[in-house]
């Protein structure tokens, strides 16, 4: 989550003593060659939405504790560390406008640097004790498999959307819902605003990778970091590609060919309308996390919580099809 000017001084102040947690949990090895490939995408930037939704929820009961800290930090570690390995599958150049890992050391160390990065996250959540490391390890798996899904489903025309939102459920939205349930763990917020707030954060997660697949199509790579089209040439079929597919099978038989250039499957993209129906399935998760919170406090902290859902469908508007 980007700090601005519209950004309570509370949750800007948290933010950057996570971010020195963060800098310090991975950088202690006493050897350069570990520290440096573990702090590279950290570094790098990166919108730290996950750690600031632990902080964010953590309002639901008793913020400032220590544990809520550690589970921030530890959430993060383990997005970066998802990101590493992700890299090295897709065989991904550059990240956040700097170059992987993997094309910086080689993908042995890139690797073995996401694998520290998990265990230094594990290490966190051990120190925050309860069951942030049981919930860590629970949102770990669900990322591992839905990766698994993804990459056995590479190059797959004839993927279904349901397909899909199963994946990104498991490798997306399970980081999203975890980080809003150790918030309202750590904090000891009541059930009834825990499970509201799990809620939130899988909608969230939803709509986010919705709107995320659409950038790889349409954003600007100054803004994404990443060339347009970079899942679609590397087989990653996301929402937009397999709803035009279903609607027009010359596509199916296109991509089956291994033909993936954005600007020969654009125009099927287009006309369609699969880039208008994405981005409206995604608008309707959002609504759903808005609901989720319903009944909770009308407070500064879930009044950020509900700008973040805006914030996230704003990121591109709304397609017409041609």
């Amino acid at each position: 989550m980007t700090v601005s000017a519209a950004t309570p001084a509370w949750l800007a102040e948290d933010l950057r003593r996570i971010e020195q947690l963060l800098l310090r949990s991975a950088s202690e090895s006493a050897h350069p060659l570990v520290n440096e490939p573990s702090q590279h995408l950290l570094r790098a930037g990166g919108k730290r939405l996950r750690p600031a939704l632990v902080l964010l929820t953590s309002r639901a009961g008793e913020p400032g504790a220590r544990e809520t800290d550690l589970a921030a930090a530890a959430i993060e570690l383990v997005h970066l560390a998802t990101l590493y390995h992700d890299d090295v599958i897709d065989g991904t150049q550059t990240r956040r406008g700097v170059p992987t890992a993997h094309s910086k050391w080689g993908t042995e160390i890139a690797v073995l640097a996401g694998d520290y990065l998990f265990a230094q996250a594990c290490a966190l959540g051990a120190l925050a004790g309860g069951d942030v490391s049981g919930i860590l390890a629970r949102a770990i798996g669900k990322v591992c498999e839905g990766q698994i899904l993804e990459t056995g489903s590479l190059g797959d025309p004839a993927r279904t959307v349901e397909d899909y939102l199963e994946t990104i459920g498991l490798k997306t939205a399970a980081l999203f819902s975890a980080s809003c349930d150790l918030g309202a763990f750590t904090s000891g917020a009541p059930r009834a605003a825990r499970a509201a707030l799990v809620g939130y954060g899988e909608s969230l997660g939803l709509a986010f990778q919705m709107i995320d697949d659409l950038l790889d199509i349409v954003g600007d790579p100054r803004v994404t970091g990443k060339a347009p089209g970079t899942d679609l040439k590397e087989g990653v079929f996301t929402a937009p590609v397999l709803i035009a597919s279903g609607r027009d099978t010359s596509l199916t038989e296109r991509l089956s060919t291994g033909s993936r250039d954005l600007d020969d499957v654009m125009p099927f993209l287009e006309r369609t309308g699969a880039l208008e129906e994405v981005f409206d399935l995604a608008a309707g998760y959002g609504r759903a996390a808005y609901d989720s919170l319903e009944g909770l406090p009308d407070e500064d902290w879930t009044a950020v919580l509900r700008a973040t859902v805006e914030g996230v469908l704003a990121q591109v508007e709304r397609p017409t099809a041609a």
